[in-house]
């Protein structure tokens, strides 16, 4: 294309999106978010491929660009980067990388008994391949194959490198030989910032979907609603084993959780840890931390957590180490951390 195309106002392009977000991610967004994911993303692959790439093209980067965008991780290292790159990522051994691909390549298209040889010299950094699903029972077979041929080091490498397969594969726009992922719902984004429903189809307290995209656009975790700040923490500590209660959220007291350890929970047993949410942009204050400690002290709970999308002003750190309360900061490079933690990660309990 000699001049740049206009891919916001493209309304076959746009439709496609809705429709592949809606197929990959479950999730129902607006015209005007998918414009704007579009817009953010367009100089990056207009950078990464030039001016003059086909529409085909571009149409394809861009498409995993913004996917990603909405929380579905590893669709642009599953379209455009080469796959002994995506291997050496993890080995940091090219010429162990090259050898892996080699085998892996010349034997998962074809039935056990039947690998034909393959080369990819000059070709190696540039190789893409035909994604396909293998199976477990093929994968331990391959590996033990490499093992007897080779040894150790390259089942090792082998067994990455089907791992890698395996990533792109679930995260590939097209998934050739396996039927589409058919979600019970489709949830509204816009549910993420407005509601306060903490009613989850894919996880307790707070949906899976909602979780990957806050992983991809993290920078709008305070914009989040209030009410789905506190069902997140819930969400975090429930897949941690604790037991956990989500409180009314208005009239709370200022107590937004009461956790347990697994087990522990009784009619009358205090908790071991509660915690007070903050989803604000202004720094926490020391009162705050000070009501806080008072609440731990009456629950007869052991800890106190503030999680907050703000940090902690100095004085605030400093009188709970002069007082020794029994009360932890969670800021938002923990939040991060957790959301990272959380993400479908390609495969496993929350990818339908």
């Amino acid at each position: 294309m000699s001049t740049p195309w206009d891919w916001v106002n493209d309304r076959s392009y746009v439709e496609h999106l809705s429709e592949l977000i809606g197929i990959k991610l479950g999730l129902a967004a607006t015209n005007g978010q998918i414009k704007q994911a579009t817009k953010n993303n367009f100089p990056l692959v207009e950078e990464y491929m030039g001016t003059n790439a086909e529409y085909k093209a571009v149409h394809s980067t861009l498409s995993a660009a913004v996917l990603e965008n909405f929380g579905f991780y590893g669709a642009l290292r599953a379209t455009d980067q080469p796959i002994v790159v995506g291997i050496n990522d993890r080995l940091s051994n090219f010429e162990l990388s090259v050898r892996a691909a080699e085998f892996v390549i010349g034997r998962m298209y074809y039935a056990a008994g039947e690998a034909r040889p393959v080369h990819l010299g000059p070709s190696a950094q540039t190789a893409f391949i035909i994604l396909i699903d293998v199976t477990p029972e093929r994968t331990r077979e391959l590996i033990q194959e490499a093992k007897e041929l080779a040894g150790r080091e390259l089942a090792d490498a082998v067994e990455v490198a089907l791992d890698e397969v395996a990533f792109r594969f679930s995260r590939g726009i097209i998934r050739i030989g396996a039927p589409e992922v058919v979600w019970r719902d489709s949830l509204a984004l816009a549910e993420l910032f407005d509601s306060e429903s903490t009613t989850a189809t894919y996880g307790k307290f707070f949906d899976q979907r909602f979780i990957d995209y806050l992983a991809a656009n993290f920078d709008q975790i305070g914009e989040i609603n209030w009410r789905k700040f506190e069902a997140l923490t819930a969400e975090y500590f429930d897949r941690q084993g604790y037991e956990v209660e989500l409180g009314a959220g208005r009239n709370d007291n200022g107590v937004d959780l009461r956790i347990w350890e697994s087990g522990t929970r009784g009619d009358d047993s205090a908790p071991t840890i509660i915690v007070q949410c903050k989803r604000e942009k202004q720094k926490i204050q020391k009162v705050v931390v000070k009501a806080l400690a008072a609440d731990v002290k009456w629950e007869g709970a052991e800890q106190g957590l503030l999680v907050a999308t703000a940090d902690w002003l100095p004085g605030a750190r400093e009188v709970v180490k002069t007082r020794s309360y029994p009360v932890s900061e969670v800021n938002r490079t923990a939040l991060k951390e957790w959301l990272i933690g959380m993400r479908t990660s390609g495969s496993g309990l929350w990818l339908p």
